[in-house]
């Protein structure tokens, strides 16, 4: 190119410059191209970081909540069979004290059927037939006999306090004074007392016990049935010497010929809580309802196996004019030995007349079985 010199220089100048110029921009956008492409690596860095970290705690906390869900279940579960074992434990408990008071009201029959009656430390200063009296003579005379039941009776209302009973009719029975002991048996509040015990073979005792506090010395029972006994006892049952009474009480519209007797017992020797050994039973009748003419067995004395008659029984009976007869028989386990053939009605002579040897008390074979003394409450039997 031809040119002047200085017009040259101008133009290579402005020709340089400006490709100086052109090279300083691009150089400008790729810096800028650079840190827009660094930050963008930053900004997906750190969304990367910020994502794992999330996901991180995410998962901590799902395993967390995993973890606490497990213990909560195994909480749970634990609590659970805890509530359980404690909802049993209470049954039982309760149970236990249902049978426990259920024991104290009515005893195990199988185990001990004594119920102790303790005697109070106070003493009364009047005697219960004492204040039976004073009672009768603010009232008017009563319309029944003493083995009648009064009209309207409830003997749910009576008042009972059975250390005082117990022990006052221990004493009169110690006394010997049977008349008073009867008067006792006859009052509203035994008759009651007896009452609580129907249905049972349990039995009220106060006197001497062993240290297991089972009956076993001397003592008083009382039994359901208006039934008592007094006498010697061994490892709580009656055993040795001893008298049981049965005191009967009917209804006053009671027919004459189903309200004969007044008592029953039998005194003698015990063993294994019935008549066993030597002794007598005995009846006592309410003359009045006897039928004329008419002897009634009134005394079997001789030898009792578990309370059955067995051996030689001497006999008498009553008649409502007061006479009696002796008559005399054998039984062998409560069975009486026939005398002689049977009749024609299929009786069998089994009691003689000691005054007439001809004259005999006779008996079904199907009905000479288990003759004895009737109805004695015992646990034996």
């Amino acid at each position: 190119m031809r040119c002047k010199f200085g017009v040259c220089i101008v133009r290579l100048r402005k020709r340089y410059g400006m490709e100086i110029d052109m090279n300083e921009n691009k150089n400008a956008k790729l810096l800028t191209l650079g840190i827009a492409v660094v930050l963008i690596l930053i900004i997906c860095g750190i969304s990367v970081v910020v994502h794992l970290l999330n996901r991180k705690e995410s998962l901590s906390t799902s395993s967390m909540l995993q973890e606490d869900i497990m213990e909560y279940a195994d909480a749970s579960q634990e609590q659970s069979v805890t509530v359980s074992d404690i909802a049993e434990e209470e049954k039982a408990q309760e149970d236990n004290r249902e049978e426990e008071q259920k024991e104290e009201e009515e005893p195990a029959l199988e185990e001990e059927p004594a119920v102790i009656v303790k005697e109070e430390e106070k003493v009364p200063d009047k005697t219960i037939m004492e204040e039976a009296g004073e009672q009768a003579s603010l009232e008017n005379e009563p319309t029944t006999a003493k083995w009648q039941k009064e009209a309207g009776e409830n003997l749910a209302a009576a008042e009972i306090d059975l250390p005082r009973q117990m022990s006052e009719m221990r004493g009169y029975w110690e006394a010997g004074n049977m008349e008073a002991v009867e008067d006792l048996a006859y009052l509203p509040r035994y008759r009651a007392a007896s009452e609580k015990l129907s249905g049972t073979t349990k039995y009220y005792y106060f006197g001497d016990t062993d240290e297991k506090k089972r009956p076993n010395g001397k003592g008083l029972a009382m039994y359901a049935d208006n039934q008592y006994y007094y006498g010697e006892w061994e490892n709580g049952v009656r055993s040795g010497g001893g008298m049981w009474v049965k005191f009967y009480v009917y209804d006053q519209n009671a027919k004459a010929k189903d309200s004969i007797y007044l008592q029953h017992s039998y005194s003698g020797t015990w063993a294994d809580d019935l008549p066993n050994g030597d002794g007598a039973e005995h009846y006592d009748f309410i003359d009045e309802n006897l039928e004329s003419n008419v002897g009634y067995n009134r005394n079997f004395i001789g030898n009792f196996k578990n309370g059955l008659y067995h051996g030689e029984i001497y006999i008498t009976n009553y008649y409502s004019d007061g006479n009696s007869k002796e008559w005399s028989g054998a039984a062998k386990d409560g069975v009486w030995q026939p005398m002689g053939e049977k009749d024609k009605k299929g009786q069998f002579p089994v009691i003689v007349d000691l005054t007439d040897p001809d004259n005999y008390q006779w008996m079904a074979e199907k009905a000479n079985q288990n003759n004895g003394v009737d109805g004695i409450i015992s646990a034996a039997k």
